[in-house]
């Protein structure tokens, strides 16, 4: 963390600084969810899964798992013709 500069963009989606992070630890934060809550890293399209580590690292903190795993859409026929043929979804 002591190489990172204050212009490192951690979150890329969001574009949030290194900067930004460590003025939200300054502000009081403690924790990851606390600074996604003052800088929105982590709020973009990927969730934090990218950028994750690194607001961790930078508050003191370990990378927790992904809550979310990425999904796809399936179509409801696909579904239905499961379940007749009696198939677990």
């Amino acid at each position: 963390a002591d190489r990172v500069t204050d212009d490192t963009v951690i979150c890329r989606c969001e574009e949030v600084t290194a900067g930004a992070v460590r003025e939200s630890l300054a502000l009081g934060a403690g924790d990851t969810r606390t600074v996604k809550l003052l800088t929105r890293a982590g709020m973009g399209w990927c969730q934090g899964r990218i950028c994750g580590p690194a607001v961790a690292g930078l508050t003191g903190g370990a990378p927790a798992p992904d809550r979310r795993p990425f999904a796809r859409p399936v179509p409801l026929g696909v579904l239905a013709a499961q379940h007749e043929r009696n198939e677990p979804c």
